[in-house]
């Protein structure tokens, strides 16, 4: 609805402002230029509210970092999407929306336990092992856990 609203009220202001540059006496450019830029502004801007505000972004798996330390997780069984908080290097952490399928589950179960048991949960992209088998090219990836990360840190007590 958000969406809506904010696109019919952009539209209407180019509307208003094409009908004052109608007869002034600015270049065609300019009478021209500023409602179309008016427009793709209206265009654009709903789509940057998700990120600005910290909601999960939908991305594919291709889109999601290599490498992040999974912060949290919640899944949607039903819509067969999961919303993943990583972050990635030193920034704050951000929010993705993806597809979760039973390899996703298997990983975030695995996960959840590292992260109930107080141990930071690393995850990477490999290739599936599906699509290495058939052969298929390398963007079928799939999240794993990173073990790399429990080598370096000493246990808990």
């Amino acid at each position: 609805m958000f969406v809506l609203t904010y696109g019919l009220m952009l539209a209407s202001m180019t509307v208003m402002a094409s009908w004052l540059f109608r007869s002034s006496m600015a270049p065609i450019w300019a009478k021209v230029g500023l409602p179309v830029l008016v427009v793709s502004l209206a265009c654009v801007t709903p789509l940057e509210v998700n990120p600005m505000m910290g909601l999960p972004v939908t991305a594919s798996m291709e889109a999601l970092p290599d490498r992040a330390q999974l912060i949290a997780f919640l899944p949607h069984d039903e819509a067969h999407r999961v919303d993943l908080w990583l972050r990635c290097g030193e920034g704050p952490p951000r929010s993705y929306e993806t597809r979760l399928d039973e390899r996703m589950k298997k990983t975030l179960r695995e996960a959840r336990q590292e992260l109930d048991d107080g141990r930071p949960a690393m995850l990477a992209k490999r290739k599936s092992a599906s699509a290495s088998l058939a052969g298929l090219a390398d963007d079928q990836n799939e999240y794993v856990l990173d073990d790399s990360i429990r080598s370096a840190l000493p246990p808990k007590e």
